[in-house]
Order: structure tokens, then sequence, then C-alpha cells
């Protein structure tokens, strides 16, 4: 069980904060606008009539001022243009235009009316138009989304912009570290949806292997937070990513997009270093938002296609590759290759030279105005991605080579379903209900199949090659640590917080649930292995018999000196029995109180319990 408290204060611009993080998973995907109506001199004044007008979608909220004058209305759609009107009796109305909401905070704005009747349209400036956040953090508009440079279309472009976040490279992807610290500490939400890595195994912030797991253009803001001095914040120490998506809206509106680049237009080498380039690169996608009943339902769509052939670059020697391996080639490839599709029913798939990596990424949504005062969200995600590399043949293993069906696709498929009802049932009591759902297949499979769960698992094979003095290895079958890989994750999320406005203070209280169920099965060298010192002995079908040292080095297996076979096996034979099967809970329970003790300071207090249920390992 982990506790998180907090007492902070901010006058103007300077806050000052202390706490303990709490791994929980919702995070601000809303705004609001709250503010003070006074006379001219400066006496509050009560019973102002507010009306707040998302001029995209028509929808209005009215409220009036209380006693203090004050108002505050959340749960509104982040972005705009917003308008703000007031008008009370004897004094001329005001009217602020173009409001652009944010994730940082909510927008207050203070009216000064004179007596007088009439409406005037003034400017934010002249209103004491601001944003209240909730601690240090950034926020990244559609407009800045729209304009930054991004080569792979990945909101890591994006959020790099703000000095605290830098991003590491491993492996094939790029990590993000904010504040210097570990990625595996941040939390990545759309739409208050957790789609981080849950179970740790992918490379990058999110639970798709390949980038953001939502079309770039759906994306309606992100924002990056550091220390948010609120109770709704949670599930990390790091930074709190977040991005909330596009809506429909009473005009129609769309956009469509298309890249494309080949061996043609790069160069060939590096640094003097021969390079082959990727083959081809094509991209393309497109949206699509508008009413379906005006003022009231409104859909919008999006999808995005990634179609990238890269270019393997080591393979025999001539073969025409930029690197070549010298302990093999091309005609010993393919008469090997021959022996264990005739003699063993093998295909290697034959030399890789182009390595394909194809997603599709689907998004809807729909917003649904019942009336005035309540709106439902839904959504919609669907990724699946293959990405296509060296396995047991990799450019850090530079002993072995294989075929193209021993190479890995790695990716995900997912689906991502979300529902959210907003509801103001009075000028000061507002509430939120919402409920997720994740499904997460991890997918790291051999592109030639045959794993040990499958219906027709294939046994590896190991066969020494040389050519010269150079020797290595030519391996069949699935990869030693794809032979038996599979992850599923599902993750349901419930979420429900009110929020009460009573004279200078604001209340707020929520209860979260988020409970994940996992299926993991990992066993390396799950099919088992053949040893053979070489392709003679792979015709002969006489693997090798040496007892003393089970060492697969090239220079051991073309001496005949390991084992002929080894498996990791199951006691009972079937692998599925070395499944972890698992469950775990997280239970939160928050209030907070924002105190405005005057113009120029408010405190805000809060307590945030979490506790944790679930299988023991």
């Amino acid at each position: 069980m982990q506790l998180k408290y907090f007492l902070a204060a901010s006058a103007a611009s300077v806050s000052l904060a202390c706490g303990i993080a709490a791994p929980v998973y919702a995070q601000q995907i809303t705004s609001g606008v709250q503010g003070l109506v006074v006379g001219s001199d400066g006496v509050p004044i009560r019973g102002a009539i507010v009306t707040v007008t998302d001029t995209r979608t028509g929808a209005v909220r009215t409220l009036s001022t209380d006693g203090g004058g004050l108002f505050r209305a959340d749960g509104l759609i982040t972005g705009g243009p917003y308008s703000v009107a007031v008008t009370a009796a004897g004094f001329e109305g005001q009217q602020v235009q173009d409001i652009v909401l944010n994730l940082q905070g909510n927008s207050s704005v203070t009216f000064t009316l004179d007596s007088g009747v009439g409406e005037i349209v003034v400017t934010g400036a002249r209103a004491r138009l601001t944003t209240i956040t909730a601690g240090p953090g950034q926020s990244f508009s559609a407009a800045i989304l729209e304009t930054t440079p991004t080569f792979e279309r990945d909101i890591r472009d994006v959020i790099r912009i703000d000095p605290r976040v830098s991003l590491d490279r491993n492996q094939e992807s790029d990590r993000v570290s904010c504040l210097g610290g570990n990625d595996r500490a941040n939390a990545f939400t759309v739409d208050g949806i957790s789609q981080g890595d849950v179970y740790g195994l992918t490379d990058t912030p999110f639970s798709s292997r390949t980038g953001t797991p939502i079309p770039y253009d759906a994306i309606r803001e992100t924002s990056v937070e550091f220390a948010p001095v609120s109770v709704t914040y949670g599930s990390f120490t790091g930074c709190a990513i977040s991005a909330v998506t596009k809506s429909g809206s009473n005009d129609f509106h769309g956009s469509a997009f298309a890249t494309f680049s080949n061996a043609d237009l790069t160069g060939t080498s590096v640094a003097g270093i021969p390079a082959s380039g990727v083959d081809r690169d094509l991209r393309y996608g497109a949206t699509l938002g508008g009413p379906i009943i005006r003022d009231r339902l409104f859909l919008f769509g999006a999808y995005e296609h990634v179609d990238v052939k890269d270019s393997q670059e080591a393979g025999p020697a001539g073969a025409g590759f930029v690197n070549e391996r010298a302990y093999i080639t091309e005609a010993q490839f393919t008469a090997i290759s021959d022996v264990l599709k005739s003699k063993y029913g093998i295909d290697t798939g034959g030399i890789a030279r182009i390595l394909p990596f194809k997603s599709d990424r689907y998004f809807l949504r729909a917003d649904a105005y019942l009336t005035d005062d309540h709106r439902v969200e839904a959504t919609y995600q669907h990724v699946d991605e293959a990405k296509i590399s060296g396995d047991d043949f990799s450019p850090t293993n530079l002993t072995t080579v294989t075929g193209y069906n021993s190479f890995i696709a790695s990716g995900s498929k997912s689906n991502y379903y979300s529902g959210r009802l907003f509801s103001n049932w009075s000028d000061n009591f507002s509430t939120e209900i919402g409920y997720s759902r994740s499904e997460i297949q991890d997918v790291q499979s051999p592109v030639g199949g045959g794993e040990a769960q499958d219906p027709n698992p294939i046994t590896r094979i190991v066969v020494g090659t040389q050519n010269g003095t150079s020797q290595g290895l030519f391996v069949a079958g699935p990869g030693f640590s794809r032979s038996a890989n599979r992850l599923f994750v599902t993750v349901d999320q419930f979420r429900a917080r009110g929020i009460l406005t009573q004279g200078a203070h604001t209340l707020t209280f929520g209860a979260e649930m988020n409970r994940a169920k996992l299926d993991n099965l990992f066993v390396q060298n799950g099919t088992g292995t053949l040893y053979f010192r070489d392709i003679n002995a792979l015709i002969a079908g006489t693997p090798n018999s040496g007892t003393g040292t089970n060492t697969t080095t090239a220079s051991a297996v073309i001496a005949g000196t390991t084992y002929g076979a080894d498996i990791n096996a199951t006691a009972t034979g079937n692998i599925e029995s070395a499944a972890a099967k698992f469950s775990r809970s997280i239970y939160s329970a928050y209030v907070q109180d924002e105190w405005l003790a005057s113009d120029a300071l408010k405190l805000t207090g809060g307590v945030r319990i979490d506790w944790y249920d679930g299988d023991r390992p």
C-alpha cells in the first residue's frame, strides 16, 4: 500500500510542494474555466450569469456566480476556441472570445463589470485570463503537433522540445528520459487510458513496439508533467506523458498525408562504409470528423499505414551483401537449405534480402451531448504492427546465419475500448465516470512459425559451416528465444471522480481501479535443437555425439564435441505448463481541497491512498 500526500501554496507563478509518488493510472484528460466576477468597485457580484460556449460544437454551459462572485466549469474538452460571457442585472455584460484550453490546468478569468446595459467584447488581457497549472510541465497544442518535424510521426519528437526530456537510443528505438530518470518510471496515457508497457518488454514507452499506438493526426494535444500537485495524477516517478484525442464538430473537417522514399533517394555509404539503406518507405493516412446530429452527436476517425522495406545488409559470401559472412557461401547456403527441406521438411525461407515493416493504426471517437449537462465520450483504437529483423542472425552475432523464416516478426496486435460520462449536476457539482479495456498481444514470433505451442512445432537444426579457414553456423527453425514465446495482457480500468465547489473551496474526490491479467509463455530452446558438424552429417542424419560440454560455438560444433541434441522441456511434455498466468489489481481513493485564500494565493492539500492485490509470483 502506498500513500500520497501533499500541501502546496501558490502565489502568482511561484509554488512549493512536497509528496511521495504513487503508482496509479488515470491522468488529466479535460480542462475547465473558472473565475471571478466583480464590479468596478471590486465588490463580488452574486448571481451573475456565466455562459461558456464551445464554438466547435455549440455546446453551452450556463452557471451563476456564488456569494463570492466565483464560478467554475469543469470537464470541458481541451482546445477551442471557447467564448465566456457574463451578464448581471444593472451591469454592462462582457465576453471574452478565442479562449483555448489545455491539459496544463483550468483557464482562470476575472471580469470587472461597469454599471450600465449592453454587452462588450473584451480582450483576455483586460479580463486577466491566465492558466492555473498543476505543477511543472508543458503542453503541446494541435498547432505545435502539426508544425513540429517528426520523421516517424511520433509524439516523442514533440515532447523532446521540453529541455527536461531527452531520448535515449536503445536497440532500435528511443526511450524517454525525464530529468535524467529511467524510462520505466514514466507513465503514458491516451484519453486517460494507460497505454504504457505494462509487462516491460518493448523498447518504447508504449504498449506498441514501433511507436505511438494511435494515428499521429488523431492526437489533439499532448503534455508532459514532471511533478503535478494533484491527487488525480499517478503511475510515475519520472514524468506523465498524456495525449488526448480529436473529436468531431459541427463542421466537417479532415486531412490526408502521404510520404515516400526508396533506395534511389538515399546514399549508398556512410563515412565511406557501404550501406544498402531502405528499399522503400511508404506512409499514408487520413482523418475525417463531423456531425451526425448537429449540436448533439459527433464522430471522428483516423487511419495510418506504414509499409517499409529495409534492406538486409549481411548475408553469405558472394551473394551481393555489403557485409558478407565469409564462413558460408551462397552455394553452401542453398545446398544446406535443400537438404533441410527434402530430408527434414524444414523450409528456411531462403536468403533474406528485404525486411518488411508494416503497421496499421485505427482510431474512432464518438461524442454525444445527451443534454447541455451530460456528455458521453466513446473511443476505439486498433494497432496491428510487425517488423521483421534478425534473431539468431543479428548484427551482434557474427558467427551465425539463418534463412528468412528464422527471422523474428516483432510488434503487437491490440484493441483499446473506452467510455466516459461527464455530468454537471448543478452549478457547483460535476462528475466523471469512465471505464476502459485494453487487449494487448505482444508479437515476437519467428517468420516461419513452428513454436512449441503451435500445432506443428519445428525442431531447431544447427549445422557447422566452413569456407577456407572461416567457421560459422547455419541455423534453421525458430530462434533460440523464439521457440516458445507468447504474451497477452488485458487491462480493465474504472474511474469515478467528483468536483464540488463551495465558495473559495473546490473539493475533488474519487476512486479508481486498475486490473491487469497477464499470460506469459517464454521457454528458450523449447522445440529442441539438433547439432550437425557439417552438411555431410546432416545428409547422413548423424548428429554430434560429444559428451564433455554443451558449448555451441562454431568450432565446437564443427569438431563434433557438442551434444547431439538438447531441449528445455516441461515435466508433463506440454509446453503450456511453463506459462505464467497471473493478475494484479491496484485500487485508489483520494480527496483534495483547493482553497482560493485570495486573488494572489491558492492553497492545495490532498491525500491519496493506493493498495495492491493480486497473485504472488
